[in-house]
């Protein structure tokens, strides 16, 4: 069950029958995720933008065991002492942005594509998306029992995809990067998949899907980067 009409503080966005999903949103509109296994009450945090104080408040119900960041940018990772002095855990970050943590000797998880991560009945698989940053990250939320029961799946991608988009890119080059990564990672999985982004409202692939194939129906120009978007971006001129 979902819950999209979401203001600005905690609030769940799926309740499933294995893991509940809740929304924090703060700083520049940034998305924060905590995932609760709801047999073991073990959590999950990711992302921490600034002034996280509600993101802990709820956290603080559950045994927070890993902190994970979708990239290194500030906004993202802002919080992260505030939370970490709360929740002295594990975290994990793509290691080309390791860098952008004041603090990372609590960085020890394995964020490499395909290693799963699994705390109580949650699995995430980290899916390395490089564009964005240079170590963009996205987490595939999804179990064999979830499968089994017909739950839906989750992509939290960071900034790497928006509905109607991919994140933000420094050049042509990065772009170029971001759609390696979503052609090779993101667009296979199933359309049911759904997208949470690193901010604002949320997708699923088979739309984002639809709206890349109008894209790339198009040569890419080699002066496009910056807020590209899928179709208003389809005559590929430049929006730096």
């Amino acid at each position: 069950m979902y819950f999209y009409n979401n203001p600005n503080y905690m609030k769940q966005v799926f309740q499933g029958r294995y893991w509940a999903i809740e929304r924090y949103i703060s700083g520049f509109s940034n998305n924060a995720f905590l995932i609760a296994c709801k047999r073991t009450r073990r959590s999950v945090i990711i992302d921490t933008p600034k002034n996280p104080d509600k993101l802990i408040k709820a956290a603080s119900r559950y045994r927070v065991e890993a902190i994970l960041f979708t990239h290194g940018h500030r906004d993202h990772v802002e919080g992260y002492e505030i939370v970490n002095d709360h929740f002295p855990v594990q975290a994990g970050i793509g290691e080309p942005d390791r860098t952008y943590l004041s603090n990372d000797l609590s960085v020890t998880i394995n964020v490499e594509t395909g290693n799963s991560i699994m705390i109580g009945d949650i699995t995430l698989t980290p899916l390395f998306t490089p564009g964005h940053t240079p170590g963009s990250t996205c987490y595939l939320l999804e179990s064999e029992k979830s499968l089994a029961e017909s739950e839906p799946s989750h992509i939290f991608t960071g900034d790497t995809l928006f509905p109607g988009g991919p994140g933000k890119s420094s050049s042509n080059i990065a772009l170029r990067q971001i759609i390696k990564s979503l052609e090779s990672h993101i667009f296979p999985l199933p359309e049911k998949t759904v997208v949470l982004p690193g901010h604002g409202g949320f997708t699923t692939v088979g739309k984002s899907k639809n709206e890349y194939a109008h894209f790339a129906s198009h040569p890419l120009d080699d002066s496009l980067y910056g807020n590209v978007t899928w179709i208003q971006s389809s005559s590929h001129k430049s929006n730096p």
